[in-house]
């Protein structure tokens, strides 16, 4: 019964993200027939697969595993409390578009969504990880408008003159702009860690002893927000944790400013 339980709401939550089997299964690191057998009740995830699998799918433990004890509604719905749960958790977004009514029929088609794989595809050759962008009306702005925020915070603000069939190829062009030049205010310790562990795929010694080992991911993106802020390119970032690996060793503990010092004399 449990197997089931669990398949089921796996499922849920990854169609609820508009993930396909694939997406999810190489995010977790598992083959799509293995996210499949879960998904059927077949079998079960390792234990220690589950806390990637609530962070990517954005969901508790709790939920997944059938154990929420905590009572929300009043009918004791366990979908409806699952979805209020995850609005509270994405009421301040890393990156949000959101557009006025006239603006409605360019986002439709889902043509849009290739426009943002491609512009994550620039940005990730400059070293920047652009997170999940939530789309949305807004009501509230002017018909021809769209705003780009940031945990809520008010990046970019526009009104479209003309709306043509470019319209939302347009509008995506302005979201990379947006995002290369505010990635200071849009990291955070969850996408250092997954660009963490994606270097450790290539160089496993350096990220392995070094990063959480020594510099935790809070410390890490301390010294990347303020390293970017000051015009520096988030490129580099293995050589970035290299050089805080042996200033920190030769120095001893050091304050983020004094490590962006460092980072810029080193790197040039």
């Amino acid at each position: 019964m449990m197997q089931n339980n669990l398949g089921s709401k796996i499922l849920e939550c990854r169609q609820n993200r508009g993930m396909t089997q694939e997406e999810l299964a190489g995010r977790i690191g598992v083959t799509p027939q293995a996210l499949s057998k879960w998904e059927r009740g077949q079998s079960l995830p390792d234990v220690t697969l589950l806390a990637d699998l609530c962070s990517i799918l954005g969901c508790s433990a709790d939920y997944l595993l059938g154990t929420m004890t905590e009572k929300i509604t009043e009918n004791d719905d366990e979908k409806s409390q699952n979805e209020i749960w995850a609005n509270l958790r994405n009421c301040l977004e890393p990156l949000e578009l959101s557009f006025g009514k006239n603006l409605v029929p360019a986002f439709i088609d889902k043509f849009f969504v290739g426009d943002i794989v491609e512009a994550r595809k620039h940005l990730s050759k400059e070293g920047i990880l652009m997170p999940l962008v939530r789309i949305k009306d807004d009501l509230q702005l002017a018909p021809n408008e769209f705003v780009i925020l940031s945990y809520g915070k008010e990046l970019h603000r526009e009104k479209v003159k003309e709306i043509t069939d470019f319209t939302s190829k347009s509008i995506v062009k302005t979201l990379e702009q947006v995002v290369r030049d505010n990635y200071a205010e849009i990291l955070n310790r969850d996408m250092v860690r997954d660009m963490v562990e994606n270097l450790q795929k290539k160089y496993p010694a350096l990220i392995s002893e070094t990063v959480p080992t020594k510099i935790s991911y809070g410390f890490l993106t301390d010294v990347l927000k303020k390293f970017v802020s000051r015009g520096n390119s988030p490129v580099y970032l293995v050589r970035v944790i290299e050089i805080l690996d042996d200033s920190l060793r030769r120095k001893g503990m050091a304050s983020p400013e004094e490590l962006v010092e460092t980072l810029e004399g080193e790197l040039g």
